[in-house]
């Protein structure tokens, strides 16, 4: 079978990383594997060293530029043209809407969509989520099945007409990372943070591994870590991620004088194996769909707090496996950090009922076993609208 992945970006988040492994997943078991995608970042050079043929769409950005949109349209099509796939599979909003138009004109068989948290979901003024919200019932009506990766955001796709015979429920899985041990985790990352060791090891760990992107709402957490620093001074919070978000995190960061606590480490790769180093994992998420951060973090026993957002209930049970919270509530934060500081015993029972949960529902090969599935479902279709 031959398949076509289509994504956005090529930097290193949540969907570029389910792309990765489906993409590898794929290849393991035969399948003729390819990756259109803009830019040259980090998961182009992952597929490339996997073995995975890549085709970097220059032209191929986020925001809406209608010069490069066209162009973007027009090498897509070329390169379906070029691999002819039996499965144009599309990932982010961008890449969805013009690989599935693409995919469409050219008569590709199956078109499928995986939506990683609905845009409309985002904090926008209303004119722009309801145009959101029309191009993706658009988005839907023209893939032959959207793939959604969480209960939450699955019912949200029902309430658009014409669409429910072509939704998909297939939640994320992961491999459990090789973790270091917590002494190696911390060592790795008090160096990298340029923080001597014995000062590291008094300290309390908050961190988080997340794209710097206003989604993520680290503007919330960081502004909640200036409260509990007050009260829990031998706090600190790393940040591993890199993105746009950047210079505005570094200004935050100072005006409220948190450059003794709070650290941005930037990108690091393979971050999932210093996950150790961390006493608390906090993802502050204003929209997600179902985050690879959470299923990582239960991985390694970590005590999560994370928000409402998305899929995140589906994996998090408030006071049981982690602490939820309301998004942009950052006295709610704050109280509930401080809350797993206070409370070592409690943290210890969140990790582990949270590890027992991701491993029982969240492997890789469920993930897996169920899109080839629908692949090879689609494949023996006849050609379908």
């Amino acid at each position: 079978m031959k398949i076509l992945y289509f994504i956005t970006k090529s930097n290193w988040g949540g969907a570029q990383r389910h792309v990765f492994d489906l993409a590898v997943a794929m290849k393991e078991k035969g399948h003729d594997v390819a990756v259109a995608l803009g830019g040259d970042g980090t998961l182009r050079l992952k597929l490339e060293a996997a073995g995975i043929y890549t085709h970097a769409i220059t032209t191929l950005r986020r925001d809406i530029s209608t010069g490069k949109d066209i162009n973007s349209l027009k090498e897509i099509i070329s390169i379906i043209r070029h691999r002819r796939p039996d499965i144009l599979h599309v990932h982010s909003p961008k890449a969805a809407g013009l690989g599935s138009v693409a995919g469409r004109l050219l008569r590709v068989k199956s078109i499928i969509q995986t939506v990683h948290g609905w845009p409309f979901n985002e904090d926008r003024p209303i004119h722009q989520r309801l145009t959101i919200v029309f191009f993706s019932w658009l988005t839907m009506l023209f893939c032959h099945t959207t793939i959604l990766l969480s209960e939450r955001e699955y019912g949200q796709a029902l309430n658009f007409p014409w669409v429910k015979e072509k939704l998909k429920l297939i939640p994320l899985g992961i491999k459990t990372p090789t973790f270091l041990s917590v002494d190696g985790a911390k060592q790795s990352i008090a160096k990298h943070i340029a923080m001597n060791i014995p000062d590291f090891n008094k300290k309390i760990i908050i961190g988080t591994i997340v794209e710097l992107h206003p989604n993520k709402g680290l503007s919330y957490l960081i502004n909640a870590f200036s409260l509990v620093v007050m009260e829990y001074p031998q706090a600190t919070l790393i940040i591993i991620g890199g993105g746009q978000d950047q210079a505005t995190m570094h200004m935050l960061i100072k005006e409220k004088k948190l450059e003794q606590s709070v650290f941005l480490a930037g990108y690091m790769d393979q971050a999932a194996e210093f996950l150790k180093a961390f006493t608390i994992f906090v993802l502050p998420s204003l929209k997600e769909g179902l985050p690879y951060a959470i299923l990582e973090a239960g991985s390694a026993s970590l005590p999560v707090v994370a928000t409402t957002v998305g899929g995140i209930p589906e994996i998090i049970e408030d006071m049981k496996s982690g602490l939820l919270v309301q998004s942009k509530n950052i006295r709610e934060l704050a109280h509930a950090i401080s809350f797993m500081i206070e409370h070592p015993d409690e943290r210890r029972r969140y990790g582990a009922t949270l590890k027992e949960k991701v491993l029982r529902y969240f492997p890789v090969e469920r993930m897996v076993k169920e899109v080839e599935e629908l692949y090879l479902k689609e494949e023996i279709k006849p050609s379908h609208v």
